[in-house]
């Protein structure tokens, strides 16, 4: 399959970071995003990555996500998002409400982790009614619901990536299809992170979280990050939490 996967809104705060609650959208929808790519990268199918981070208002990042969408034949299309409003459970929006079989197996497949089926659902939202192809927009669970943040946690996001996985494939994730980064991947992110904009972690001046600033340090004292003469780095939060949960698990020596 050629799969499309959008993590929904921008990590910037420009033009908005979506819902924040006990957990951050943007943060958990690149973390689960991200891992759902590289499992269905493992699993043979070619993956598009439609995610924008930068953007000037939100209709400008809502276009973007489409034009990286519909600039190649997909077979399917997939927005990742998370919820918010006070209420409880993964819902899945299609165009007219279509309940296609990868959008059932979603909601069917996360309630079975523990979340409430709310469903398929038809909503008037932009990247559903102006994508070319099939396309789905996953809420995986609600921000601001304790019981909901509760079980996302204890599950971790690669269970969640490797649950959309196994439903909109219909074929179980193996052990090698959810390895968090191969070597050909990490080039892949070096390239991505070359062409970046813009810089938003300044090293010099404490921007960066303290978590990350081991990981950061040794990446640069290796040359595998450079950053422009005011000690800036473009980095992104996804891409940041990535190379940490790599240096603990000793790939960079």
């Amino acid at each position: 399959m050629r799969i499309g996967i959008n993590c929904g809104h921008t990590v910037s705060g420009q033009p908005g970071c979506g819902a924040v609650g006990l957990i951050n959208e943007s943060v958990e929808t690149r973390e689960v995003g991200n891992r759902l790519m590289a499992i269905l990268k493992g699993a043979g199918h070619t993956v598009v990555n439609c995610t924008n981070d930068y953007a000037a208002t939100t209709n400008a990042n809502l276009a973007e996500i489409c034009r990286l969408a519909n600039a190649q034949p997909l077979d399917l299309f997939v927005s990742i998002h998370f919820n918010s409003g006070g209420g409880k459970g993964t819902e899945v929006f299609t165009y007219n409400g279509v309940r296609h079989a990868e959008a059932v197996a979603v909601c069917d497949k996360l309630h079975a982790l523990g979340f409430v089926n709310r469903g398929v659902k038809n909503q008037s939202l932009y990247v559903i009614n102006h994508t070319n192809a099939k396309a789905m927009l996953i809420e995986v669970c609600f921000v601001d619901s304790a019981s909901d943040v509760e079980l996302y946690r204890r599950l971790g996001a690669q269970r969640v990536a490797e649950t959309i996985a196994e439903a909109i494939t219909g074929k179980t994730v193996t052990r090698k299809e959810s390895e968090e980064l191969t070597v050909t991947q990490y080039e892949e992110l070096k390239k991505e992170i070359a062409g970046l904009k813009p810089m938003i972690y300044n090293y010099m001046d404490n921007n960066m979280p303290d978590w990350a600033k081991p990981t950061i340090q040794k990446l640069m004292d290796k040359g595998i990050l450079v950053g422009d003469n005011e000690g800036k780095l473009g980095l992104t939060m996804d891409m940041l939490r990535v190379f940490v949960a790599n240096d603990r698990a000793g790939i960079y020596g």
